[in-house]
């Protein structure tokens, strides 16, 4: 289950020893935090966003994970997984290209000897 990991990190982040002292600190019921981690209930949209703002994350992330865990329980395949993988891509392939930017590509102090003042100019009109 993708998304009991954030009412696990809640409860470590928080130092609550039990699911009653996590669910009276998301104003929810014992029984609900419960089915929760058990996996016999997904959390709804309203759940994950209470469980998002107190974590400090992107809302988004836990609602995803409830949303496979809800295809997973289907048995389905949930269009969340292909683009969270997507994004996964798109963030290494950023982050490689900053790493190139930032460390190969010489400063401007640094390629200004490159440049000759008898150098040709070229107009283009």
């Amino acid at each position: 289950m993708k998304s009991v990991k954030y009412l696990e990190e809640l409860k470590e982040k928080q130092e609550l020893k039990s699911d009653r002292q996590l669910a009276i600190k998301l104003h929810m019921g014992t029984a609900t935090i419960s089915q929760y981690m058990t996996g016999k209930r997904i959390m709804d949209n309203e759940a994950c966003l209470a469980i998002a703002l107190e974590l400090g994350i992107d809302p988004l992330k836990v609602i995803m994970a409830a949303d496979i865990d809800r295809a997973e329980r289907a048995g389905q395949h949930s269009l969340w997984e292909v683009f969270s993988r997507r994004t996964a891509t798109l963030a290494s392939v950023a982050l490689a290209t900053g790493i190139v930017t930032l460390f190969l590509t010489p400063t401007p102090s640094q390629a200004t000897p490159l440049l000759k003042a008898d150098a040709p100019t070229i107009c283009i009109m």
